[in-house]
């Protein structure tokens, strides 16, 4: 069961207030898909994962958490205010795609990912496939990274490129092992379906040498 309300918030970027989604429960159950996306209950909350001031167009985990002042110069640039409007991804994307925006300004390029990763996420549950591929610079090259971004690139079609980012990976977790065999059996079968961890898992246990 998934609980959200409004709550009232003044953007620290103009100002303005305006309601905006707080999560008050969510029941989980299942597991996250091989790009981390969340099983489908909490993939209902993703609109209450970013903010979005209808005046200004600030958007962030948090609007009223005082970084508007210094990120107005962003927000009202040319590339940030076509983003929010562009008619090429759904709204909740763009808003998720702007924030990665303001991140990537920041440096802070790991979140940065993540924002742009979930906006993927949106593209994908919208059947918009001009999204499906976003540009993945995570800061660190860790094998859940690199996991991600082949994920992203197998569900797009992008087989040699998906491959070619998990051929050189060695070592790492246990788990990390398990995610880039079944990825890499996914990518020698042209498979472009969604799988989860438990899928992984699972072919795991039917290949156990």
């Amino acid at each position: 069961m998934v609980i959200i309300r409004a709550k009232v918030k003044n953007c620290s970027c103009c100002g303005t207030a305006s309601p905006q989604k707080e999560i008050l429960s969510c029941t989980i159950f299942g597991q996250p898909d091989l790009d981390m996306r969340p099983p489908p209950m909490q993939r209902q909350t993703m609109a209450a994962w970013i903010e979005y001031c209808s005046h200004c167009g600030y958007c962030s985990d948090n609007i009223d958490d005082q970084n508007g002042t210094t990120r107005k110069n962003i927000i009202e640039s040319p590339d940030y205010q076509a983003q929010l409007s562009s008619n090429e991804y759904p709204e909740l994307a763009n808003r998720f795609l702007c924030y990665s925006i303001l991140l990537e300004n920041e440096n802070s390029l790991a979140e940065a990912a993540w924002q742009a990763l979930r906006a993927a996420w949106t593209c994908d549950d919208a059947n918009n496939q001009q999204g499906a591929v976003p540009n993945l610079e995570f800061s660190s090259q860790l094998g859940l990274d690199r996991c991600i971004q082949a994920d992203a690139l197998r569900r797009a079609g992008e087989f040699q490129r998906a491959k070619e980012l998990l051929q050189h990976q060695q070592g790492g977790e246990e788990r990390i092992k398990i995610w880039f065999k079944f990825q890499l059996h996914l990518i020698e079968s042209n498979d472009t379906r969604c799988y989860t961890i438990t899928d992984a898992q699972k072919y795991h246990d039917l290949h156990i040498e």
